[in-house]
Formats: structure tokens, sequence, C-alpha cells
């Protein structure tokens, strides 16, 4: 997957996994609906001063937007994508027992 469409699929990903609209977002980061579809869709690049309106707004870091996935299929990169998102919104606590059951779901699977 090129970058322009893994940015994309980012972003889109991580806006619905926040519940928001398209025009949700569009208000947060003060852009056109039409120009966050553009985006979501790979259809044009989001600016750096766009993007970091996106990771402000969505609470994600910066760098999230171009963090390598597996190669794979789109679904096995949005899943992916979903699970780091919902980590990194639990407490340190919460977050090593996700870990372990991850890793026992993992073993379970070999």
């Amino acid at each position: 997957m090129d970058i322009k469409n893994r940015v994309a699929l980012r972003i889109r990903t991580i806006r619905k996994s926040r519940g928001l609209t398209q025009e949700d977002l569009a208000g947060m980061i003060d852009r056109s609906v039409d120009a966050v579809s553009n985006l979501e869709r790979g259809a044009s690049l989001a600016s750096y001063d766009t993007l970091e309106r996106l990771a402000v707004g969505l609470e994600v870091p910066l760098a999230s937007f171009f963090e390598e996935e597996e190669p794979g299929p789109p679904q096995r990169t949005a899943t992916m994508t979903r699970l780091v998102d919902a980590a990194r919104l639990l407490d340190d606590d919460t977050l090593t027992k996700a870990a372990i059951i991850v890793e026992v779901l993992a073993d379970r699977s070999r």
C-alpha cells in the first residue's frame, strides 16, 4: 500500500473509531467535508498544517498517520489500526492486562 493510501486509511479508521462523521472531523480541523472525503479516499494529500490539525483533533501522535503496517489486506490493516488506537486510550495497568490477553489469543491461534 502506498503512503497516500496508508495515510488515507489511517485517517478514516481513526475517525470512525472515535465515532465521528466526516462532517464532525471537518469542523474540528476547519476544513470542508469534501476536503476530508478527498483525504480519506486518497484523492488528495494533506498539508503539514492539516496533518497537525488532524493529529490534535483526533488526539493521536502525528507520526501515527505514517506508521508502517504489516503488508496485508486493507481489512487487516484497518483492524490493526483500531487495536493500536484503542490501546492508546488505556491507562498503564489496563494496557498491561490487554497485552496479556492479546498474547494468550495469539498463542491459541498458532
